[in-house]
């Protein structure tokens, strides 16, 4: 079994609905377990995620820096503001730590878009044609679709098995 294809697997086995299904009959540790793994394949689809943005970012300054005339050198004095990832974040109580264990983000995608957050597009981007910068921005921008897609999705999974998981700690408690 590749790589690939243990990853797959894993990624359809949690989203498949019989995942979530019997939460009720599992016992405690086979809920955390179970949300352990559902965090690790999202920390890898998150990481995906923002590398499709942080180049959707580049690609579209590369695309102002053509407008504008302006040369290379304006387009390298943004990569810092660009990849600074200064986005709003959640709040304090809805934040998580990453996993910093977590394997590596190599997930396949249907349409096999993956190789759009590893090859080197970037280092040929002042040579790319204008048809070529607006194709893989779509394409970029179909991949971050999925991915995000992806992503709530599971997080609805992790949340069936959180809410299980509270509601055997607090019966515990009680």
């Amino acid at each position: 079994m590749t790589g690939d294809d243990r990853h797959r697997r894993r990624l359809d086995r949690i989203l498949d609905p019989a995942y979530v299904a019997d939460v009720a009959a599992l016992p405690l540790e086979e809920l955390r377990r179970r949300h352990r793994e559902c965090r690790e394949v999202e920390t890898e689809i998150s990481y995906v995620r923002r590398l499709a943005q942080a180049r959707l970012e580049i690609l579209g300054a590369e695309r102002e820096r053509r407008r504008r005339g302006d040369d290379l050198h304006s387009l390298v004095e943004t990569l810092g503001r660009i990849l600074a990832d200064d986005h709003p974040r959640s709040g304090p109580g809805s934040a998580r730590l990453p996993d910093p264990l977590a394997p590596a983000p190599d997930i396949p995608w249907r349409r096999g878009l993956e190789h759009l957050v590893s090859d080197a597009t970037l280092a040929r981007l002042p040579t790319l044609s204008d048809a070529e910068l607006d194709r893989i921005t779509a394409d970029l921008t179909e991949l971050e679709r999925e991915v995000s897609e992806t992503r709530r999705e599971l997080h609805r999974v992790a949340g069936v098995l959180e809410r299980e998981v509270g509601v055997r700690v607090a019966a515990e408690l009680r």
